[in-house]
């Protein structure tokens, strides 16, 4: 998903600037790397003043956690909707997992942002307290759903919660970083519906 550049007057006051400098930081970091994204780069797609860039964020690293945190939050909404559709907890699970591997074949914000640029800039503890925050609590859910319904054996919740995240992250790294990722995608969804599948045993 690439997010549209709207215009922006010049000068804007502090109102919006914080919403303005994520869209446009997004962009760019979807264009291109962290390291090769200049603050003035940041600045003139955002069209707002310098102060109040420094006002929301102190430091580049601080604005690029709080694109990924929209980010990921974008993600989740998705993932969500599509298993909204399901006619029952298991299936929606079962749907939101293939769905975020669908994400990281088709979605060049997730790729580029979410799975090839997160880890390496905020670093591994910092790439999981957001990634896990959102993503746990949404795998949390679906897991505690089938569980009350019988649809899945229960085990300790953050246990099995934390264990088919992982799997469906590195998954999804996989997918996101093949030379042909929609054959990847396939070959990686088999595998996640037979973990979700052997959790009914």
């Amino acid at each position: 998903m690439t997010v549209g550049v709207k215009a922006r007057p010049r000068g804007r006051p502090d109102e919006g600037a914080r919403e303005s400098l994520i869209e446009a930081a997004t962009e760019l970091f979807i264009e291109k790397d962290y390291g090769a994204v200049g603050t003035e780069e940041i600045l003139r797609r955002a069209q707002v003043s310098r102060g109040a860039l420094y006002h929301h964020f102190p430091s580049k690293l601080d604005l690029f956690r709080a694109v990924f945190q929209a980010s990921e939050a974008r993600v989740v909404e998705r993932i969500a909707l599509a298993a909204a559709e399901a006619a029952g907890p298991f299936e929606a699970l079962v749907l939101a997992s293939r769905a975020y591997l669908r994400e990281a074949e088709t979605s060049e914000e997730l790729r580029r942002i979410g799975i090839l640029q997160s880890r390496a800039v905020l670093g591994w503890e910092g790439w999981r307290d957001v990634a896990s925050r959102l993503g746990l609590g949404l795998a949390e859910a679906s897991l505690a759903a089938a569980m009350d319904a019988g649809e899945i054996r229960r085990r300790d919740l953050r246990t099995t919660a934390h264990v088919v995240l992982a799997a469906l992250i590195e998954g999804a790294t996989l997918v996101a970083t093949a030379e042909e990722p929609a054959r990847v995608r396939k070959d990686v969804e088999q595998v996640a519906m037979d973990l979700l599948h052997g959790l009914r045993d």
